[in-house]
């Protein structure tokens, strides 16, 4: 084949040609798409008719308005290749091109309207173990949350009643619900939002809403809310009276010396006493204290010094941490809060380290 119709396709602003017997495949996959989830389209707009917008489709966890926008976007995909793949002459491209740009900017912007939605959550209310005959959808967005009872048909689903939420949380996906049989019908409350301790809900006041029992159907039984078990809290954080405090920075203080590559001396090179070591309380908080101290000293080999000393700083179960050149360790519950050491030997010849207790208050 010559290439001269190839470069005059190119020269017509058409895309890189696909061989004739691939373009039109591309052409009649995409038209059937376009055609399926137009036919998608009317089918849904059909059932909410019929029923003045009061029925609707649910299938697992897309209902009627996802079901549209998710056939909405296939329509547009399936456009935007279409436009992209069929031949035209130069004159209709002035036409074409905003065409294209346009279908692709929209299949853009459904794409994610429909990633920015897809939170919802789909599952059975439950009464003493048995099933219902409705579902609950939940959805939320930022901080909002909010949710649709159903009285589900097969696939199509009747709204009964609506519900909000706080701060994003689904309580019937998470079983934070309690649904009391009346007889003619079935009170339920929630919980408005997230419980770490996961207690049940009571049943106290007046109900969150009351749907009517179904007794046209036979329902299923021995099935679970999904209810979670309770988070247990954190452990409280220890608290240290200022002898406390002060005894264990110093008990730091004298395994940190210890585990040195003695001899240990001071800056004026005599030996290091760490009784003789001026611990200094300063003001913390509202009316607490906190022991500290800084000093720098030199043993027989720096570097293996520095090694050892963070060793027993680890064994303790401080918690690491770096900057710049020195090492630190921390904890929130041990007698000393912070602990920090840099070696200097390569400048002054001496290892630099502070430390300082955890806030006391008498």
């Amino acid at each position: 084949m010559s290439a001269a119709p190839v470069t005059a396709i190119a020269a017509e602003g058409n895309p890189p040609p696909l061989p004739r017997r691939g373009r039109r495949i591309v052409l009649l996959v995409a038209g059937a798409s376009l055609l399926c989830a137009t036919a998608a389209l009317a089918m849904l707009l059909l059932v909410s008719t019929a029923s003045d917008g009061e029925t609707s489709v649910l299938i697992g966890t897309l209902d009627s308005d996802r079901l549209a926008a998710l056939a909405l976007g296939i329509a547009l995909a399936a456009l935007s290749v279409g436009l992209c793949v069929i031949p035209v002459g130069r004159a209709w491209l002035l036409l074409l091109i905003p065409a294209r740009i346009i279908a692709i900017g929209a299949t853009a912007l459904t794409g994610a309207m429909w990633i920015l939605t897809s939170s919802a959550t789909v599952v059975p209310l439950v009464a003493a173990g048995c099933e219902t005959g409705y579902v609950v959808e939940e959805e939320s967005f930022l901080f909002a949350a909010w949710g649709t009872v159903y009285r589900r048909d097969g696939l199509l689903v009747t709204a009964v009643d609506q519900f909000t939420a706080d701060d994003g949380y689904h309580p019937f996906a998470d079983g934070a619900y309690t649904v009391v049989d009346t007889g003619d019908s079935l009170d339920v409350w929630y919980s408005f939002a997230f419980d770490y301790s996961a207690t049940p809900v009571s049943a106290d006041g007046d109900p969150a809403f009351t749907v009517p029992k179904l007794t046209d159907r036979t329902l299923s039984c021995g099935v679970s809310t999904g209810a979670r078990t309770p988070i247990p809290p954190a452990p409280a954080t220890p608290t240290y009276d200022a002898d406390e405090a002060r005894a264990g920075l110093q008990n730091m203080i004298a395994a940190s010396l210890e585990a040195a590559v003695g001899p240990v001396r001071d800056s004026s090179g005599g030996l290091l006493d760490p009784a003789e070591l001026s611990v200094v309380a300063t003001a913390c908080g509202e009316d607490g204290s906190r022991s500290g101290l800084g000093f720098t000293f030199a043993t027989a080999d720096n570097g293996s010094s520095l090694a050892r000393i963070l060793q027993v700083w680890d064994a303790e179960g401080y918690s690491p941490d770096q900057a710049m050149q020195e090492d630190i360790r921390y904890s929130d519950a041990l007698p000393v809060e912070k602990m920090s050491i840099r070696d200097s030997t390569t400048i002054d010849g001496l290892i630099h380290m502070q430390l300082s207790s955890q806030c006391s208050v008498d």
